[in-house]
């Protein structure tokens, strides 16, 4: 038995590169993503060559990150102030009892709420990390927009 002892590190949760073949204009990417927008969208009509539905399919990752990123953020960290606001406002006398009871029922249903959403900022974080690498990804197979087409975008348009 060889007792020489082994020197390298394990390190779990670091960010790896993926052999991922994402060279810009890569057929085989772009075959992947093709492939995820058909199961995104089935009655897709579009083809292999055009860049639109590259383009659609980039803007609903896009949206997607946006959403992750809105589930990534503590959703307790404000609690304690909003209890005491309800709580103070709870305590005042000309308040009745059924809606006090009301308000504690809203209270103990947004917190559960809150509580259940926050237990999923691990996987929302997970699925952000990976929606941005498609977006680059997409990027890369997109040609460079034009200066009239920056201009559109910057002003709401399309």
């Amino acid at each position: 038995m060889n007792q020489q002892e082994n020197t390298n590190a394990v390190v779990f949760n670091a960010p790896q590169e993926t052999n991922h073949p994402s060279g810009c204009g890569n057929a085989e990417v772009r075959k992947h993503y093709f492939h995820h927008q058909l199961l995104l969208n089935p009655n897709a009509t579009a083809q292999l060559s055009d860049d639109a539905w590259l383009i659609s399919f980039k803007r609903r990752a896009e949206r997607f990150a946006d959403m992750l990123t809105f589930l990534e953020q503590s959703w307790v960290e404000g609690m304690p102030v909003l209890q005491k606001a309800c709580f103070s406002y709870l305590t005042e006398d000309y308040i009745p009892r059924k809606e006090r009871q009301q308000v504690i029922e809203a209270w103990s249903n947004w917190a559960d709420f809150q509580f259940k959403l926050s237990r999923y900022r691990g996987l929302a974080s997970l699925f952000l990390r990976y929606q941005r690498r498609m977006i680059q990804e997409i990027e890369c197979l997109l040609p460079p927009p034009s200066a009239e087409s920056q201009t559109i975008h910057q002003e709401g348009g399309r």
